[in-house]
């Protein structure tokens, strides 16, 4: 039975959180940045050759639009699991439920959408931001048009 002096903090896991946070929140902001970024370095991962070009899969879009956030959403998720831990009264409910639950769904997460848009030519379009999705619609269309 917990008692109420039981509240005491890990710092090292507190401080391991407040890092995992800082960090996935730099990676939110760095992914909305160049979601809707206007300047060249925002949009300097857009793939501007056309389709017909040789230039191989558009790693870049990839990593922006899928792995970045995810990798942020990554970050936050395991520094809130971390700060729940630290506290040693809620540790056995962290440990025991959420670590797994959220781990499970953190894999599954990650395959579909990197299966969703891992290796086409033109991810789906929902993953591009507004003021892509036209240019990469006309492109699927001519793709399909072959």
């Amino acid at each position: 039975m917990p008692r109420w002096d039981d509240d005491r903090m890990d710092p090292v896991l507190a401080l391991s959180a407040s890092a995992a946070l800082l960090l996935g929140v730099v990676l939110a902001l760095s992914a909305m940045r160049c979601r809707s970024g206007r300047g060249g370095r925002a949009r300097s991962w857009v793939r501007s050759e056309g389709i017909d070009a040789r230039t191989g899969h558009a790693y870049g879009e990839v990593a922006v639009l899928v792995v970045l956030p995810l990798l942020a959403q990554s970050l936050l998720v395991a520094g809130l699991l971390m700060a729940l831990g630290s506290v040693e009264m809620l540790r056995g409910a962290v440990v025991g439920l959420l670590v797994p639950a959220a781990v499970v769904a953190e894999v599954l997460l990650w395959i579909v959408l990197l299966l969703a848009t891992g290796y086409r030519a033109i991810m789906p379009l929902w993953v591009y931001p507004s003021w892509l999705r036209p240019q990469r619609r006309r492109e699927r269309e001519v793709i399909r048009s072959r």
